[in-house]
């Protein structure tokens, strides 16, 4: 990959995927309000998701990530319905939760920081690759070039993860 389409990747990573859109169900369609998932290897550690009117979320999670941070993984694996760390999982339990959190904005900020988050983990992958031994002379412009996509990505980050923290607010 060169650096032109590195930086053709920064505008475009953001568009939410071509495909069907979940619709937010009514609470009274809801088969299960609220939600709890268990992680394995994790303990003790339970997920919960509860949904109120006008489709709010709390999705809470005990784990020290997201006590310090007001997000973690987990969470963001769950919005994106991946439940790799919850192998016990029966379907109808995923699809209560995918009732439950599809459609509302809390997925739609889960994705954003995903589809962020990845973008940052390859943009700082290229940067370690490509960074010049020597920055100063010749290889100036190209290290500038890498550490604006990186930049460009952080920034980017930190407005997906600041809006999903503001969702997972229990306020």
């Amino acid at each position: 990959m060169d650096q032109v389409s590195v930086t053709a990747g920064l505008a475009n990573r953001r568009h939410r995927p071509i495909g069907a859109v979940a619709v937010l169900a009514p609470l009274s369609a809801l088969s299960r309000n609220p939600v709890a998932i268990t992680l394995a290897g994790e303990g003790d550690l339970t997920v919960s998701a509860e949904r109120g009117k006008n489709g709010k979320v709390w999705l809470t999670c005990g784990c020290a990530q997201g006590q310090a941070d007001g997000w973690c993984k987990h969470r963001i694996d769950l919005l994106c319905f991946r439940y790799d760390d919850a192998p016990d999982l029966g379907a109808e339990d995923r699809r209560a939760f995918e009732q439950l959190v599809g459609g509302t904005s809390l997925q739609a900020a889960g994705q954003d920081a995903d589809r962020a988050l990845r973008a940052f983990e390859e943009c700082l992958d290229i940067f370690d690759a490509r960074r010049p031994k020597r920055v100063v002379g010749r290889d100036l412009a190209k290290f500038t070039d890498l550490v604006s996509d990186l930049a460009s990505c952080a920034s980017e980050l930190e407005d997906a993860l600041g809006t999903l923290r503001r969702l997972l607010e229990r306020a």
